[in-house]
């Protein structure tokens, strides 16, 4: 029924006053307009809201039934009109984003901070994955969107690149490759390698640079986490290839570039194509697209990251 609030609102005033008159003067009606809006009310309910006399108004058996429902019913719907507004206006809100662990300790808190700082009122929620689980989450929904790799990027999946994370060789400080500044991939094949799993983004890329190049890589050990990887060329097992973030020390490591334009990975946030995101997940990922590209790219991944599994 057209206008269905105001009679609702309209009768709950005269139930709650007792008077036409007070209730009227309460909605800053005309009493004849009060009336018609009840009496409307009760015609398109087809039951009788209000007994009146000249000098009494009283609540009817139905009435009386009807009461608690459409109070409740306005509240609810008051309930909606305040979130909706408060959601739109950024005041509150909920966040979730699907990120590689090295980006959620390194480059991603600084950004959040600002973000935090800018929009207290609306909560992020953050999923540490490897880069196949992150794509999987923004594709089912389950996060906002992601912040990852472009490899193995699948249909219906946007990939906006914001940051560049090199892979780069660990060495024992003793080990013979450890006095050059720079190395290449024929140089790393003629050792044993420590990989990262199967699962993870840096052994696709690893993987993908040898056999590109076409040399044959001296497998050594495998681990699922970098902080084991990293352990096991502590020892002098083999050297490995990681992201210039992998490590939270290099105590008993050496850092070094690898001579080779493969070894730059993008990072970027990914989100589902076609879809639109709620006001504050747009806001969030906007500020990120912004934020996270002014970090210097050399620095941008380079603080400690959690022992995770390798992304």
């Amino acid at each position: 029924m057209k206008n269905s609030i105001q009679h609702i609102q309209a009768f709950l005033a005269v139930a709650r006053t007792g008077s036409f008159t007070k209730a009227a003067n309460e909605l800053h009606l005309s009493p004849s307009a009060l009336t018609v809006q009840v009496q409307q009310l009760e015609d398109w309910l087809g039951v009788a809201l209000l007994d009146r006399s000249p000098r009494h108004v009283s609540i009817t058996a139905a009435g009386e039934a009807a009461r608690a429902p459409m109070e409740k019913l306005l509240l609810d719907l008051d309930n909606i009109v305040t979130g909706s507004r408060d959601l739109a206006a950024l005041r509150r809100g909920v966040v979730t984003i699907a990120a590689l662990p090295s980006v959620c300790a390194g480059a991603l808190p600084p950004a959040l901070r600002l973000f935090r700082e800018r929009y207290a009122g609306i909560e992020v929620r953050l999923h540490d994955v490897v880069a196949h689980r992150i794509h999987a989450q923004v594709r089912s929904g389950e996060v906002d969107f992601g912040l990852g790799v472009r490899a193995r990027l699948s249909h219906g999946l946007d990939f906006v690149p914001v940051l560049n994370d090199r892979l780069c060789a660990f060495v024992p400080l003793e080990h013979p490759l450890a006095r050059h500044r720079q190395l290449t991939l024929e140089q790393l094949a003629a050792q044993p390698i420590i990989l990262t799993g199967r699962d993870s983004s840096v052994r696709e890329h690893v993987d993908a640079l040898f056999d590109q190049t076409r040399l044959t890589m001296n497998a050594g050990m495998e681990a699922n986490y970098m902080s084991t990887v990293l352990a096991l060329v502590r020892q002098g097992l083999g050297i490995s290839v990681l992201p210039e973030s992998a490590a939270d020390s290099l105590e008993g490591l050496k850092r070094i570039n690898i001579d080779h334009p493969g070894v730059n990975r993008e990072i970027g946030l990914i989100r589902r194509s076609g879809m639109g995101l709620s006001p504050a997940a747009q806001q969030c990922f906007e500020l990120l697209n912004t934020e996270l590209p002014s970090r210097p790219p050399s620095r941008s991944l380079t603080l400690p990251v959690c022992p995770g599994v390798a992304r």
